[in-house]
């Protein structure tokens, strides 16, 4: 159940490193690329860690929801290049709606295939107590985030066409959505630190840092009184949105990592005889 500890992080690393050279090097419609391709990847690794689990195991459930919602995006960014709309709605807003509702439901399911599981069997209720009162504590940052996106759009007066409606609708979604997902990956973590040295609390651990960037690109998208990721062109904006993406990408590469058949253990004289050819 080992993996490496420095995985994650090496990954992510390369993933905004190489955005940021991509974009420096030859240009925004490079770097755009390479974020698509990390886009691409996320969907294929949560698609190969659904696989890696039976038709029976618990956790491929909240495994595919999570693919659901990270495979809306790239059909957000078709229907927001082809400029789509449903009665005067875009439909990158429909699919924003929706690929957070499933971002969220993830995370629940997340907590309960866990705690229902003989992981957590041993953990008493004051442990649990803990828990929530430490990552609640976290999780007033993102409801100040919450209450400054919705302070912001208030202040804009109301909207007055069915498009500006779903926009507002939509940021409100995004910015709860994503709270929730940093607050519950957090209480997840605390929840599974101890158990195998904390490996199997790692994929929880970036999500809950993807959600909390995701978080910040929500309050950046207010602030500049813009409604969808697409429309942000700034590049530390899309650093940290490359950022959000190569998180769960990560996620999902380590929990594959985990799911990998081990070797088995050979002992007694062939053991001895390849340890004899080593030395």
């Amino acid at each position: 159940m080992n993996t490496p500890r420095g995985l994650g992080l090496l990954f992510c690393l390369l993933a905004v490193g190489g955005r940021y050279a991509a974009e420096v090097s030859y240009g925004a419609g490079a770097g755009d690329a390479w974020q698509r391709g990390i886009e691409v990847l996320v969907v294929a690794l949560c698609a190969f860690v659904v696989y890696r689990f039976s038709a029976g195991d618990p956790p491929r459930r909240p495994w595919t929801v999570l693919l659901l919602a990270m495979a809306v995006v790239p059909l957000i960014r078709i229907a927001t290049w082809q400029s789509w709309s449903i009665a005067g709605v875009q439909l990158q807003n429909i699919l924003l709606i929706f690929g957070n509702i499933f971002f969220a439901g993830s995370i629940i399911g997340f907590g309960r295939v866990l705690g229902g599981s003989e992981l957590l069997s041993e953990r008493t209720g004051g442990a649990r107590a803990r828990a929530l009162l430490v990552v609640g504590s976290l999780a007033l940052a993102g409801l100040a985030f919450i209450a400054y996106n919705v302070f912001e759009l208030a202040s804009r007066g109301m909207p007055s066409t069915s498009d500006a409606w779903a926009g507002a609708i939509t940021s409100g979604i995004s910015t709860l959505s994503d709270a929730f997902v940093f607050a519950g990956g957090l209480y997840l973590v605390w929840l599974l630190r101890p158990i195998v040295g904390g490996s199997i609390a790692l994929p929880y651990l970036l999500m809950a840092f993807g959600g909390a960037a995701f978080l910040v690109v929500d309050v950046w998208l207010v602030a500049t009184g813009k409604t969808a990721q697409t429309d942000l062109t700034d590049t530390t904006a899309k650093l940290i949105g490359a950022l959000a993406f190569s998180c769960f990408a990560a996620a999902a590469l380590i929990q594959a990592t985990l799911l990998a058949p081990k070797p088995p253990r050979v002992s007694g004289p062939a053991a001895a005889a390849r340890a004899a050819r080593r030395a």
